[in-house]
């Protein structure tokens, strides 16, 4: 059955259908797009492709893949698919659950392709797919077509007259379009691929395992569980690398796991990517395991199991670690760090970083694993800090502090740059030396899943922060790379540079 009304037809059935249709000689027109808000553009864009072809075919970006950023798209699939299907140029449309439209270039295989002037030019689209789709079009025997007339932007409208945000966080967004602009943004995302980085840290796996809750035992207050699926991700350094990886950057991860996982899908899915993984083996400890049992129905986590030996590494492995960061000190590369406080990074590493890197960031965690004895002052310098701001009070050792007036204290004793402090909803703060704190309000319009934020804007904050970028960027992109990390699961994604630049070009329109 279709999602809705007649117009409305899945992939599959559409295709069964226009091969009906093409046998009595009708040629195809198609458009794809998210469509988040009709407007005057999309009418005559759509009127000239309907002019081309005897059925016109809309295909739209389902929500989960519209990749616009925080609080896009305006309005959902459901009510996207209607309004098109409400017109009467449109023959069909159909919802397609991936973020390109390959899938439906496939399932359609229109005589023509056509997209608005504005992608006319492979680099208008920062995701490269104009480029792929092109290909695809002509390789399915078709030709892509741009239609010539006045241009609106969905985003700009949505901006102006629909603000997703709050009145603070849209003056603010809108003093950086007017004092910053979108070009200059983008060139300092473009600047990340000039940067070597070495990350040194934890390598976790994070797990995923779905439960139907069956209640509580009949003769233990026990709570049953039913096991049903799980999945993994590389967490900890690994994610950290990924990250700065998608971003351009040329990664290298020295990192501590067990022997038998030196081969493991996880690590060679990063090999494949082009990380250089510098592994030394922990025998006989574990590799740190961390298994977060969700109720199915919910998602609501029920408990966490830790896998791990979290006692200061020795022997040849210290030793190992040690040599490891000797050797690619002298690269002179941007040394980021992601300690969880699980025993791999010791005193005598902490130290040597310390002394030999000539870039260094940090972020320092507290988690349920180190109970807080993880602090970021065991580092007697450091060029560049994050924290969360429950971490920042632990620092302090009050819990109603103000941090106003103690994250200058700890930049100054760490000798940083920059201390960038998380506030969740509230944003986050940077401080730097000789000028007040930056704040940068959040746009994160709900929370799937806090677990691997911190990474995420660890490494573009950092990067950024090593090439000199102005604290207004810093702030912006580690806001959107937040936003964007508390939307899905853990570290089920990593950061693109494409994608990326077309949230920041969708945000500042």
């Amino acid at each position: 059955m279709s999602p809705t009304g007649s117009k409305v037809k899945h992939l599959a059935d559409l295709q069964l259908l226009l091969d009906a249709r093409r046998l009595e000689g009708a040629s195809v027109a198609h458009c794809h797009g998210v469509f988040d808000l009709l407007h005057p553009g999309h009418f005559r864009h759509l009127t000239s492709a309907k002019s081309l072809g005897d059925i016109l075919v809309v295909t739209i970006t389902a929500d989960d893949y519209v990749g616009k950023g925080p609080g896009r798209p305006a309005f959902p699939h459901s009510l996207r698919a209607e309004a098109l299907e409400g017109l009467e140029v449109v023959d069909y449309v159909a919802i397609v659950h991936e973020s390109s439209a390959l899938s439906a270039i496939k399932a359609v295989r229109a005589d023509y392709f056509v997209k608005g002037a504005e992608y006319r030019e492979d680099s208008d689209d920062p995701t490269g797919m104009i480029r792929v789709e092109r290909e695809l079009i002509k390789e399915l025997g078709g030709q892509v077509v741009f239609t010539e007339d006045i241009v609106f932007s969905s985003s700009t409208l949505i901006n102006t007259f629909m603000p997703q945000h709050s009145a603070e966080t849209t003056q603010w967004l809108s003093d950086i379009r007017d004092s910053v602009g979108v070009e200059k943004v983008l060139n300092w995302l473009d600047a990340i691929a000039s940067l070597h980085v070495v990350v040194v840290g934890e390598t976790i796996l994070d797990v995923y395992t779905e439960c139907d809750t069956l209640g509580v035992a009949s003769k233990e207050p026990v709570l049953c569980l039913n096991r049903k699926d799980s999945v993994a991700h590389p967490g900890g350094a690994l994610a950290v690398a990924r990250h700065c990886a998608g971003l351009g950057a040329q990664v290298t991860v020295i990192t501590g796991i067990n022997s038998r996982d030196e081969h493991s899908q996880e690590l060679e899915q990063l090999r494949a990517d082009g990380i250089q993984l510098d592994t030394v083996h922990t025998d006989p400890r574990p590799t740190i395991r961390k298994e977060r049992i969700l109720d199915s129905k919910t998602s609501s986590r029920v408990i966490e199991l830790y896998d791990m030996n979290d006692s200061p590494l020795d022997g040849s492995a210290l030793q190992a670690m040690v040599e490891l960061i000797e050797r690619h000190s002298v690269l002179d590369p941007v040394m980021l760090v992601a300690d969880y406080g699980h025993g791999l990074l010791t005193d005598e590493v902490v130290s040597l970083l310390c002394s030999r890197s000539n870039f260094l960031a940090v972020n320092a965690q507290t988690n349920a694993g180190n109970h807080g004895f993880n602090s970021v002052r065991k580092y007697s310098r450091a060029d560049f800090v994050t924290l969360n701001g429950h971490e920042a009070k632990l620092e302090s050792r009050r819990r109603h502090v103000d941090l106003a007036s103690y994250i200058p204290e700890l930049r100054t004793d760490l000798g940083a740059q920059a201390v960038l402090v998380t506030q969740g909803g509230s944003g986050l703060d940077l401080y730097l030396e000789n000028r007040p704190a930056v704040h940068a309000p959040a746009l994160a319009p709900f929370v799937t899943d806090r677990v691997g934020a911190g990474d995420a804007l660890l490494s573009v904050t950092a990067l950024l922060n090593r090439l000199g970028a102005p604290p207004e960027v810093v702030g912006l992109l580690g806001n959107v790379v937040g936003a964007w990390a508390v939307s899905f699961l853990g570290n089920e994604k990593s950061l693109e540079l494409g994608s990326l630049k077309r949230q920041v070009t969708s945000i500042l329109k």
